[in-house]
Formats: C-alpha cells, structure tokens, sequence
C-alpha cells in the first residue's frame, strides 16, 4: 500500500463529537504497538520511520472526544486502524476535514479518495 502525507480533523457525525470517551480512545490507542499517548491526549504512532507515522492530539469536553488533529504519513490501512482506535465501530459516520484545502468529507469518500490518489 501507498503512504500518503496528510493533515486532517477528525470529526464524529454532522462536524459533532466522536462519541467516544477520551478515556475509553485511550484505552484502545495504547493496545496500538509503537503508539505512545500522553495525558494531555497528545500521541505518536509509529509503525514505520519515515512512512508510517502519525502524530494527533484528542480534544475532549461535556465527557466525550469533540475532535482530534491528525497529520503525518502513512498508508490507509494504518489510518483505518487509527480511526478504529478513535471511535470503535462507529468510523462510517466520521467526517474528516483535509487541511489545508477545509474538503469536508465523510468517512467513505475519504477513503475512496484515498484509494484513488494511490492508483494515481
């Protein structure tokens, strides 16, 4: 697979919450090999030096995850797992915001975008 360079927001349904929990993303991104996560929500995953890393940071109120900053490069299958990570088995109804372009896209358009650009 492809890696591609990235920075993004990450959002749950309609640009609301995760419905996630911080604590409860906390406990899945620690099951993570290579992810280190500080509890300010800051972390690191890399898999990969050089092409699989990610670096985010979860901002969190009113008891769930409201967003959370993503860039780095990396393939999808590993942004898969993140997303996973992030928000259990709710990922079809994120929404993802590509910076710097502000394209506002669901979960499956990116991923479909995704896969094109690495056919590209």
């Amino acid at each position: 697979m492809t890696s591609h360079s990235f920075h993004l927001y990450l959002y749950g349904p309609q640009r609301g919450p995760i419905g996630q929990s911080f604590e409860q993303a906390q406990e899945r991104l620690e099951k993570l090999p290579g992810l280190f996560f500080e509890l300010d929500g800051s972390f690191a995953w890399m898999q990969k030096p050089g092409s699989n890393e990610i670096y985010g940071i979860l901002y969190d109120a009113a008891g769930g995850i409201q967003y959370c900053d993503l860039h780095g490069r990396c393939t999808l299958e590993t942004v898969r797992q993140l997303f996973h990570a992030l928000a259990g088995d709710e990922v079809s109804g994120l929404e993802v915001l590509l910076l710097p372009e502000r394209d506002l896209q669901d979960f499956q358009t990116f991923e479909n975008r995704w896969s094109q650009a690495s056919l590209d």
